[in-house]
Protein backbone atom coordinates (compact mmCIF):
# COMPACT_ATOMS: atom_id res chain seq x y z
CA UNK A 1 0.00 0.00 0.00
CA UNK A 2 2.80 1.95 -0.91
CA UNK A 3 2.70 5.23 -3.44
CA UNK A 4 5.63 6.78 -4.68
CA UNK A 5 5.10 10.58 -6.15
CA UNK A 6 7.64 12.29 -7.63
CA UNK A 7 7.26 15.93 -9.38
CA UNK A 8 10.47 16.75 -11.70
CA UNK A 9 8.02 18.63 -14.21
CA UNK A 10 8.90 22.18 -12.82
CA UNK A 11 12.79 21.50 -12.43
CA UNK A 12 12.64 19.65 -15.97
CA UNK A 13 10.72 22.68 -17.45
CA UNK A 14 12.60 25.69 -16.00
CA UNK A 15 16.11 23.45 -17.10
CA UNK A 16 14.74 22.42 -20.92
CA UNK A 17 14.73 26.25 -22.49
CA UNK A 18 18.27 25.64 -22.41
CA UNK A 19 19.02 22.48 -23.63
CA UNK A 20 19.16 20.10 -20.56
CA UNK A 21 17.28 16.75 -20.67
CA UNK A 22 16.75 14.46 -17.83
CA UNK A 23 18.90 11.12 -18.83
CA UNK A 24 18.73 9.35 -15.22
CA UNK A 25 17.31 9.49 -11.48
CA UNK A 26 19.61 7.28 -8.99
CA UNK A 27 17.53 6.63 -5.61
CA UNK A 28 19.70 6.94 -2.29
CA UNK A 29 18.99 5.10 0.63
CA UNK A 30 18.56 7.80 2.44
CA UNK A 31 15.13 8.02 3.95
CA UNK A 32 13.62 10.95 6.32
CA UNK A 33 9.79 10.64 8.05
CA UNK A 34 8.40 13.93 8.61
CA UNK A 35 5.74 15.14 11.67
CA UNK A 36 2.92 13.56 9.71
CA UNK A 37 4.80 10.07 9.18
CA UNK A 38 5.55 10.81 5.26
CA UNK A 39 8.69 9.47 4.09
CA UNK A 40 10.64 10.95 1.72
CA UNK A 41 13.65 9.87 0.52
CA UNK A 42 16.77 11.63 -1.72
CA UNK A 43 17.47 11.40 -4.91
CA UNK A 44 20.19 11.77 -7.34
CA UNK A 45 19.44 13.56 -10.79
CA UNK A 46 21.32 13.15 -14.38
CA UNK A 47 20.90 16.11 -17.01
CA UNK A 48 22.99 16.15 -20.03
CA UNK A 49 22.59 18.67 -22.90
CA UNK A 50 23.45 17.79 -26.17
CA UNK A 51 26.63 18.59 -28.21
CA UNK A 52 25.68 21.82 -30.57
CA UNK A 53 27.47 20.51 -33.87
CA UNK A 54 27.14 24.62 -35.32
CA UNK A 55 29.36 25.58 -32.72
CA UNK A 56 31.94 22.87 -33.07
CA UNK A 57 32.28 23.29 -36.55
CA UNK A 58 32.61 27.17 -36.50
CA UNK A 59 35.71 26.33 -34.55
CA UNK A 60 37.07 23.73 -36.00
CA UNK A 61 37.03 25.95 -39.29
CA UNK A 62 38.70 28.85 -36.92
CA UNK A 63 41.96 26.60 -36.11
CA UNK A 64 42.14 24.54 -39.63
CA UNK A 65 42.35 28.33 -41.19
CA UNK A 66 44.89 29.80 -39.00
Amino acid sequence: GVEVQTDYVPLLNSLAVYGWQLTCVLPTPIVKTNREGNLSTKQIVFLQRPSLPQKAKKKESKVNNL
